[in-house]
C-alpha cells in the first residue's frame, strides 16, 4: 500500500508524534510512505520514510498560499501515485481531502480535536469551521477521531463512517515515585497557546494559602505571554522550555495539570498514565472519559479556576495505588500495536474502496 500522509506542520507536537508512531508502523509492515508538511524539522529526523517540505501549508487561511498548496501537493499526488491519502490537523487535513477530490484519491483523516470545540474563539469563528470542516467531512472515505466526542461530531457533520481509534503510549519500566520536598510541585506540558488554558490554571493557583511551585515545560507562540502571567501572579514557578523527554519532566512533579479548552486525547495525559502521575483534566474531548475511570474526582469543567485548585488539591492527596491503577490502564487500553494495526486497516479499506 502507499500512503501520502500530509500534516500542517512538522515541529514537535501531538499530532505529529501521532503520525510519527504510526509511519514506522507502516514502514515496519512494508508498506511505502512519504510526509508532506508545512515546515519544520522534527518530523524529518524521526520518521524512516522520505518528507516532503511544502512551505505554502500555513496554519492561518490565506487564499494565495491554499491554492499553492494544493498545486503543490497535486504534483506530489501525481509523482507518488499513493493508494490513498491520509490527513491530519484542521489545515493538513483539509488540504488532503481538497486534493483528494481533485486528483479522485481516496482520503482518511484523523481528527486530533475539531477546533470548533475551542470556546475561546468567537461564535462566527467556529461557525466558519464548522462550514469548513463539515464539507471536508463529506469529503473523506472515513474520518478517525481519537476521541468519542470527535467520532460523533464527525458523524453528526455528514462523514460517511467515522470510528474511534485512540492515541498509544509505550509504558515505561519503572512507575513515578512522588518526589520529596516542599512546597509540592504542580506540573504544566504541553504547546504554549490560547486554548491550553495556562491562564486558568494560574487563576487557580493564586489564591491565598495555595502553597505550590508551578512547573513549566513547553514552548509556542504565547511563550512570552505566559511568563508575564506567572509573573504577574507572583506565584513560584520554574520554566524549563521545551523537553524532550516528557517522562523525565513527569518524574520531577507530584501532579499534573491540563487546563485546556480544547484537545482530543493529548500524549501529555497518556504519558503522565503510562507513568502513574496523578493528572486533573478539563472535561473536554477525550480526557474526561480516560480519567473519569481512575477518579471522577480529577476531572473538571474548563474555564473554572476553584473546580481546577480543588482538583489539584486532591491530586496531591491521592493514595500511592493510583499509579499502579493507571498504569494498567494506559498498559491495557492505549497500545501502540492497536492503534496501529486499526488505522492501517481503515487506510487499507479505503484504497480497496
Amino acid at each position: 500500500m502507499r500512503v501520502l500522509e500530509v500534516i500542517t506542520g512538522g515541529e514537535a507536537g501531538g499530532a505529529q508524534r501521532h503520525l510519527a508512531d504510526l509511519v514506522r508502523g507502516l514502514a515496519a509492515m512494508g508498506d511505502q510512505v512519504l510526509v508532506a508538511h508545512g515546515g519544520g524539522t522534527w518530523i524529518d529526523r524521526v520518521v524512516p520514510v522520505p518528507t516532503a517540505y511544502i512551505r505554502e501549508i500555513r496554519r492561518r487561511p490565506d487564499p494565495v498560499q491554499d491554492v499553492r498548496a494544493v498545486a503543490r501537493l497535486s504534483g506530489l499526488v501525481d509523482a507518488f501515485s499513493p493508494d490513498v491519502i491520509h490527513g491530519h490537523s484542521s489545515k493538513g487535513g483539509f488540504l488532503a481531502r481538497l486534493v483528494g477530490r481533485v486528483r479522485r484519491r481516496p482520503v482518511v483523516f484523523t481528527a486530533h480535536g475539531f477546533v470548533l470545540w475551542d470556546s475561546t474563539r468567537s461564535a462566527p469563528s467556529r461557525m466558519v469551521f464548522r462550514w469548513f470542516e463539515g464539507w471536508a467531512a463529506r469529503q473523506s472515505a472515513a474520518v478517525i477521531a481519537v476521541s468519542a466526542r470527535d467520532r460523533d461530531l464527525a458523524m453528526a457533520m455528514g462523514a460517511r463512517r467515522s470510528i474511534l481509534i485512540e492515541n498509544a503510549v509505550t509504558v515505561p519500566d519503572l512507575p513515578w515515585e512522588a518526589p520529596e520536598g516542599d512546597p509540592p510541585r504542580v506540573g504544566f506540558l504541553g504547546r504554549f497557546s490560547r486554548e491550553k488554558g495556562f491562564d486558568v490554571l494560574v487563576s487557580a493557583l493564586t489564591r491565598p494559602g495555595t502553597l505550590v511551585e508551578l512547573r513549566v515545560a513547553g514552548d509556542g507562540p504565547l511563550a512570552d505571554t505566559y511568563r508575564r502571567e506567572a509573573r504577574a501572579a507572583r506565584i513560584a514557578h520554574t520554566f524549563l522550555g521545551w523537553q524532550d523527554s516528557p517522562e523525565n519532566f513527569l518524574r520531577t512533579v507530584n501532579a499534573l495539570a491540563i487546563p485546556s479548552w480544547k484537545e482530543g486525547l493529548p500524549y501529555t495525559l497518556l504519558d503522565a498514565l503510562a507513568l502513574g502521575v496523578p493528572t486533573v483534566v478539563t472535561d473536554v474531548g477525550g480526557m474526561g472519559d480516560v480519567v473519569r475511570e481512575l477518579d471522577p474526582e480529577l476531572v473538571v469543567p474548563p474555564g473554572r479556576p476553584a473546580e481546577l485548585r480543588a482538583g489539584i488539591a486532591h491530586a496531591l492527596q491521592l493514595p500511592s495505588d493510583f499509579t499502579g491503577r493507571a498504569r494498567t490502564l494506559a498498559a491495557t487500553r492505549f497500545t501502540m500495536d492497536t492503534m496501529i494495526y486499526r488505522t492501517r486497516e481503515v487506510l487499507r479499506e479505503a484504497a480497496r474502496a
